[in-house]
């Protein structure tokens, strides 16, 4: 896959906000992505548990990587 394989990156900030024109408004689900892309399982943190599920589902999906959420402030 990518340089990252193997590897686990801790992303805060990481759900999926989704804008008006359906683009993610999150920066640190655009940092996760990049991270997916290379192959890294994420633990991605944030409040809000909806959104933490949502980007778990489309990271998942799209990149066949492993994601925990954990909810935190």
């Amino acid at each position: 896959m990518g340089f990252l394989e193997g590897k686990t990156a801790i992303i805060t900030g990481g759900g999926f906000a989704a804008l008006k024109d359906g683009s993610a408004g999150s920066i640190g689900y655009g940092i996760a992505t990049a991270y997916a892309k290379e192959g890294a399982n994420l633990v991605i943190t944030g409040r809000n548990v909806k959104k933490l599920e949502e980007a778990k589902a489309r990271l998942e999906e799209a990149y066949g990587i492993q994601v925990l959420p954990v909810a935190a402030d």
